[in-house]
């Protein structure tokens, strides 16, 4: 109370009548009172989750009306941002501190429109995509608890003898991979399909099966060794994230630049 009470620039006493008001307008007990103590009931716990999230969105509105700040809203499929994006984000927030980000990964029809949008589309040819897009190309990738059912061994072909893990219910990953690898694709020990790529390399990394991804996506796991690379050489290309621009966003300076000159590494 004393806290608040020195933010506001008011009385301790000010504050315990406004807090006691509240309570008798909303009809619980915020507070358990005691003796040089104050602390929160299980009443007052819970309201102050939606307090919090009030106050942030009056603070995010209070910050998008200032003169001296920009505002960009990037629309991106839930992996590439999640993974991707977001791991770089912060070298572009320190050098711009006066841009607000808010980025949408699912289609919950916000109502927001998106300044850039980033889709992804089917390919095989890297010159077929517009430029500065982010080329995909996708390795396969264990745990290594799985891995010790190869026996060792690490043969593009035994990989079919475990469970896959699919992202597209009709394989088009793991079609353009054995293609890359000499084979056709004949799973015999049997597949989970996924509707994201997001949720087959969780399962992936749960000992499932054997899943695919970008090196960049699961960078961190390969380094640590939660995943480990089967037949690494074999990593065609799958498709690319395309970027756009609305045509009347007004980006912050220097952002596209910054988004375009990144690239989606393929691993050693």
């Amino acid at each position: 109370m004393t806290l608040a009470a020195a933010e506001m620039h008011v009385t301790p006493g000010a504050v315990s009548r406004q807090v006691k008001s509240l309570e008798e307008a909303l009809g619980v007990t915020l507070f358990n009172r005691r003796h040089n103590c104050i602390a929160l009931t299980e009443a007052g716990r819970h309201f102050l989750v939606h307090v919090n999230s009030a106050l942030s969105m009056l603070e995010t509105g209070a910050r998008s009306i200032q003169p001296d700040r920009g505002r960009l809203v990037i629309q991106a499929p839930i992996t590439l941002a999640r993974r991707w994006l977001i791991p770089r984000l912060g070298s572009y927030l320190q050098e711009n501190p006066a841009v607000d980000i808010s980025i949408h990964s699912l289609a919950l029809g916000t109502g927001e429109a998106a300044d850039v949008t980033v889709t992804y589309r089917r390919g095989t040819q890297v010159q077929a995509f517009a430029p500065g897009s982010l080329v995909d190309r996708t390795i396969a990738v264990c745990s290594p608890q799985l891995f010790s059912g190869l026996d060792g061994g690490r043969e593009a072909e035994r990989i079919l003898d475990l469970p896959l893990l699919l992202d597209t219910a009709d394989a088009w990953s793991w079609h353009r991979w054995c293609e890359r690898a000499g084979f056709a694709f004949e799973p015999r020990g049997g597949t989970l399909v996924f509707d994201t790529d997001e949720a087959a390399i969780d399962a992936c990394i749960s000992g499932l099966g054997v899943g695919q991804a970008n090196p960049s996506f699961v960078e961190r796991e390969l380094r640590s060794g939660q995943l480990l690379a089967l037949s690494p050489a074999v990593a065609p290309v799958v498709g690319a994230y395309e970027i756009a621009k609305a045509q009347s966003a007004r980006l912050p300076q220097g952002f596209f630049e910054w988004l375009t000159r990144w690239d989606l590494q393929a691993a050693a």
